[in-house]
């Protein structure tokens, strides 16, 4: 299994910028990192200029080289 090597959430504002807020898992268990997406965009909602986020992961795959990963679509807010 890849490891997982950051957690980035996009999110498109209001006035049609994408921004990313990026961040290391603090652990490689789902739960921990389900935690740590909420907390990310409980911190987006809270700021209330945000449209939709989704989340990409930054993997290591087993050869050595990164990949990237879609684990959650397009979400409204």
């Amino acid at each position: 299994m890849p490891t997982i090597i950051a957690l980035q959430v996009f999110y498109r504002t209001k006035d049609g910028d994408v921004e990313k807020i990026e961040q290391q898992p603090t652990s490689q268990e789902t739960a921990a990192i389900k935690l740590d997406v909420a907390r990310i965009v409980e911190s987006i909602k809270k700021g209330g200029n945000a449209e939709y986020w989704y989340m990409v992961v930054k993997v290591r795959k087993s050869d050595g080289g990164f990949g990237y990963r879609t684990m959650i679509p397009k979400t409204l807010l």
